[in-house]
């Protein structure tokens, strides 16, 4: 089912239409990404809003895509070891 809310990023409120049980995490994102918006803003005070939300999408993005390698990587090792047992097991099975 899907809710209207509101949530206010960088000081400007915006109307979202999104499901009910994903509300939470969105309201998580937004407050996470607000107090980014802040700390950047004390780090970098001689950066206008859209330069410190560049800096904030590059970080994260740069976090998504290691973290999409890493899962990348653990689902291939899980799937090599698979492999592994599939094979030891068909030949257990096959004396």
């Amino acid at each position: 089912m899907k809710q209207r809310i509101t949530l206010k990023i960088a000081g400007k409120e915006t109307q979202h239409l999104v499901d009910a049980e994903r509300e939470e995490l969105i309201r998580a994102a937004a407050d996470r990404i607000n107090k980014e918006i802040d700390a950047m803003r004390f780090d970098f005070r001689d950066q206008n809003l859209s330069d410190v939300l560049s800096m904030i999408l590059l970080s994260e993005e740069t976090r998504l895509l290691e973290l999409e390698a890493r899962s990348s990587r653990e689902t291939q090792n899980a799937l090599r070891r698979l492999e592994e047992l599939d094979e030891s097991l068909g030949e257990y099975l096959s004396r």
